[in-house]
């Protein structure tokens, strides 16, 4: 089985957790690619596809839209993970939660409609005070709102085993409602 790990990254943070998820499923499938969304040509070739993106203004990034336009004919049929990296762990705790609700709801009725996916994960990812206009740095602090590595590792470590379990199942299980 070949899988297809793409993904679309504006500062790295995302391009890392692909390669983290990448070798997760390496554990259960050895021919797994794991490359930008902008270097693949065609989705054909794979028998299934990971597909993730980091989320600016609540929506992924256009690299990351194109390439389900694309290739919506070919996902179709086949298993399609995806992942979103946000930034709701980074937020003011009282917004933290309904942060994540919103970023998830957007994503998954966006994506849904274009591909059949099995399932949909959101991350959070590194956000720095420098991507922040500076007037909003100290409000956004003041609030709660927090910058760093807020990257769960063992929260995508388990993800990558649980599409691993599914894409290593004799029978892959059909496509799943998004949302967890």
């Amino acid at each position: 089985m070949s899988v297809l790990v793409a993904y679309a990254s504006a500062f790295g943070s995302t391009a890392e957790i692909a390669e983290r998820i990448a070798s997760g499923v390496r554990n259960a499938v050895n021919d797994v690619e794991c490359r930008p969304v902008d270097d693949v040509e065609a989705a054909s070739g794979y028998d299934a596809v990971i597909l993730g993106s980091a989320i600016h203004n609540q929506e992924w990034l256009p690299a990351a839209v194109s390439f389900v336009s694309r290739f919506s004919a070919e996902l179709d049929g086949m298993p399609v993970w995806c992942f979103s990296v946000g930034m709701s762990d980074g937020l003011p705790k009282f917004l933290r939660a309904r942060g994540a609700a919103l970023q998830q709801e957007r994503l998954a009725q966006y994506l849904r409609p274009q591909v059949p996916l099995r399932d949909h994960k959101l991350f959070s990812g590194v956000y720095q005070a420098a991507q922040m206009p500076a007037m909003l740095r100290g409000l956004f602090r003041l609030t709660g709102g927090r910058f760093g590595d807020l990257r769960d590792w063992d929260a995508i470590d388990s993800w990558a085993g649980e599409v691993s379990a599914q894409l290593a199942a004799p029978s892959s299980p059909g496509p799943s409602s998004p949302g967890s």
